[in-house]
């Protein structure tokens, strides 16, 4: 096996974006490759036993599943997770809500809308998304009031919330009645890893500012 690290990837996915941004914050250079390329696909079959995304080859082996790269790349590299148990344990917990519950309510949204016009969406389903959107931001915006990141200088719950909060940006979510979380956003949105990763739907959406939170 190559010691070039790879990542078989999908650029709106939230769990390759997340993978992406700890790769770059770990300073590690990688090649990308589209899952669906008739160039890759075979291989990429081969590697994941339930077809999904992403799959990264490092240091010899496989992984095929997002939060256990994010784990091995914090114990490859460190930066992702905090030093004491406790910390990592609370980290750990911040990072499993935002994709339970946050990413509910982003991916319902995004489902519905993506690829569709909008007189075929169903306003019942971006209701609901938009319900739980509101109502799961509050214990994130909580665990902020004495931080400007969830770890020390973003780590490993910033990178799975932001591949959410960018995309439900991008999908036209309401504006989060969260402040500190819009703050911690825009820091988030102005770091190299995020604007180096992200897929081009959030750039776009990025470009056109806050006012696409409608």
């Amino acid at each position: 096996m190559s010691g070039e690290v790879r990542l078989y990837d999908k650029a709106e996915c939230p769990f390759c974006w997340r993978v992406r941004m700890a790769l770059h914050r770990c300073g590690v250079a990688f090649r990308r490759l589209r899952h669906d390329d008739p160039a890759h696909q075979q291989k990429w079959r081969q590697l994941t036993p339930g077809n999904t995304v992403p799959v990264l080859m490092i240091d010899g082996i496989v992984i095929t599943e997002s939060a256990v790269m994010l784990e091995y790349l914090n114990d490859r590299y460190g930066k992702l997770l905090p030093a004491s148990a406790r910390e990592r344990a609370l980290a750990r917990g911040l990072a499993h809500y935002a994709d339970a519950q946050i990413g509910s309510a982003v991916r319902k949204l995004v489902f519905e809308r993506r690829q569709r016009e909008p007189k075929a969406w169903d306003q019942g389903v971006i209701a609901k998304a938009m319900e739980e959107w509101h109502q799961a931001l509050p214990r994130m915006e909580r665990a902020l009031t004495d931080s400007r990141y969830f770890v020390a200088d973003a780590g490993m719950p910033d990178y799975v919330l932001a591949s959410r909060f960018g995309l439900a940006l991008a999908y036209g979510m309401p504006p989060p009645q969260t402040p500190l979380l819009i703050d911690w956003f825009g820091r988030m949105a102005g770091r190299s890893e995020f604007l180096e990763t992200s897929p081009g739907v959030v750039r776009a959406a990025l470009d056109r500012g806050w006012q696409v939170f409608t």
